[in-house]
């Protein structure tokens, strides 16, 4: 229950930079991410997914599982991070390194998060 409390405290945070993003298309992601939630707390504790290093869900195993859901996760961060980056003045690849450092920071005990070298450690 905890993992899970923290999960969801990390992507309310995560959906406050949709202050940044247009109502409507803000809202449809904001109920995507939100259907989407339960799948990806349950692939992250079987260390089936985890935060990559450029802020994005990535599979740490061989295992595929939720394929679909992991992709349609990625496609929705990345439409938040370039509607970002446009408002910012800056790259793409800043705002997804600088957000990859905050869900590392964020990430819970035992999750998988992936180190500016590639190597993926599980978080202690």
């Amino acid at each position: 229950m905890k993992y899970k409390n923290i999960l969801i405290v990390n992507i309310l945070v995560f959906l406050s930079l949709f202050i940044f993003v247009g109502t409507s298309t803000a809202q449809g992601i904001k109920e995507r991410m939100k259907q989407r939630l339960p799948v990806i707390v349950e692939l992250k504790a079987k260390g089936i997914v985890g935060e990559n290093n450029s802020g994005y869900l990535a599979f740490v195993t061989g295992q595929k599982k939720q394929e679909k859901i992991v992709v349609s996760e990625n496609k929705d961060r990345k439409a938040i991070y370039s509607h970002i980056a446009k408002q910012q003045n800056t790259s793409l690849n800043v705002v997804e390194k600088r957000r990859a450092l905050t869900l590392a920071d964020r990430a819970i005990p035992g999750e998988f998060i992936q180190k500016a070298d590639g190597a993926w450690v599980k978080k202690r």
